[in-house]
């Protein structure tokens, strides 16, 4: 209570009157985190595309305090990445806060897609997007060549010889597209085939499949071996007399040539004759058991004949091979009969204009074999006559003998 008379307070007397004094403030220390921070991003890129920036891999950055900060003061080490090597490759970030650094590992994904040009010819199927493909690496990826795309510069029609088309291939992986741009040339197909009949006698050599082709040519306009034409000999029949059909073929890229060749096949088979001294040689006809040609007509009157006898007149008794030839088309069959000179006092016995022995044909591979020649020789069978009246002084001992020599019955 206060004393307003003496304008003092008043004491209460049960109020304690202890003086305290007044607490002052103390300086603390506060312990904040750092929070400096780096956060790194993967990243992608192919070979000869764009090289990415070190800061590229730094996806944020704080400092201690937790506030984001220039990327440019985080450091990025990419020593060891090779940029035109495919691979994965680390890449090392660090970022240095007072009191603190920050660490993070990124990853860099390296692709690679080179392309070349291609060239086809005319006619030739349009090439794949793999048909440009020089070398496609993406490692960890599988069936890569299958995601390649192709697309024309502008849209194709029908592809014209001696025109260029500009192709843009694409690969893609992780979002990143790599691409190559190349050159369809399309050329002229030269391909081309000339083919020869051929010409050969039953039982002659067999004509090699390579005769019955004169010229060929690949795409590009170059000889190349004949060997490769597919020739087709199926229809030959070699035993007969005939003018078959060969096909031949070939195909260089996309074109495909074929001509028909013909194999003429003409036949020669030959007769042993016998005369007598004196009486004058056959005419070659009288060789020729058959003659034909790839027509079937009968050529025996085209045969050539020669003799081993010098004097050609055939006065001497005695045994002489015949050369016998037929030519057609530049082919020769030849064949040996044998002509039998025998003396007067041999003349067979009977009547008629002229004297015929017929014997067995002779083939033309027979014919160069002494075996088959000797097998006419003792093979013979004859029907008789003569150009002279039948001589009744003739002895039956002489008839006896001419059987006996010949096998006459």
């Amino acid at each position: 209570m206060m004393n307003v008379s003496e304008g003092r307070p008043m004491i209460d007397p049960q109020r304690n009157t202890t003086e305290h004094p007044i607490e002052q403030p103390q300086n603390q220390l506060r312990v904040i985190a750092n929070r400096a921070t780096v956060i790194a991003q993967d990243q992608t890129t192919y070979v000869g595309g764009p090289r990415l920036t070190k800061t590229s891999f730094v996806k944020a950055v704080y400092d201690a305090t937790g506030q984001a900060v220039d990327p440019e003061l985080v450091s990025v080490d990419l020593s060891n990445v090779d940029w035109n090597t495919p691979a994965d490759y680390r890449v090392y970030l660090q970022y240095t806060n007072p009191g603190k650094t920050a660490t993070a590992t990124a990853h860099l994904h390296v692709f690679e897609l080179a392309g070349h040009d291609v060239t086809i010819h005319a006619g030739e199927e349009l090439p794949t997007a793999t048909d440009f493909v020089t070398r496609l690496i993406d490692p960890g990826q599988t069936n890569a060549l299958q995601q390649v795309n192709m697309t024309f510069d502008e849209a194709l029609g029908d592809l014209v010889a001696g025109q260029s088309y500009g192709v843009m291939l694409t690969y893609a992986t992780n979002g990143v597209t790599a691409g190559a741009h190349q050159v369809l040339h399309v050329l002229e197909n030269l391909v081309s085939l000339t083919t020869a009949n051929q010409t050969t006698y039953v039982n002659g050599p067999r004509t090699n499949p390579d005769r019955f082709i004169k010229t060929l040519k690949n795409a590009d306009g170059q000889s190349i071996d004949v060997a490769k034409a597919v020739v087709d000999m199926s229809a030959i029949d070699w035993t007969r007399a005939g003018r078959y059909p060969v096909p031949v073929r070939y195909t260089d890229h996309g074109k495909n040539v074929s001509e028909i060749a013909y194999e003429n096949v003409f036949m020669l088979t030959a007769h042993n004759q016998i005369i007598v001294a004196g009486d004058g040689e056959p005419i070659p006809a009288r060789y020729v058991a058959l003659a034909r040609d790839q027509f079937g007509r009968d050529r025996t009157r085209w045969t050539a004949m020669s003799y081993d006898d010098p004097t050609a007149n055939h006065t001497i008794p005695g045994t002489y091979d015949v050369t016998l030839t037929f030519e057609v088309n530049g082919s020769v069959a030849t064949l040996h009969p044998t002509l039998q000179v025998l003396p007067e006092m041999l003349r067979p016995s009977g009547s008629a204009s002229d004297m015929t022995i017929n014997v067995h044909s002779q083939s033309g591979w027979q014919s160069d074999s002494e075996s088959g020649r000797g097998s006419m020789r003792h093979g013979l069978r004859h029907s008789t006559g003569s150009r002279v009246a039948n001589n009744a002084a003739r002895t039956e001992r002489k008839r006896t003998w001419w059987q006996r020599l010949f096998g006459l019955h």
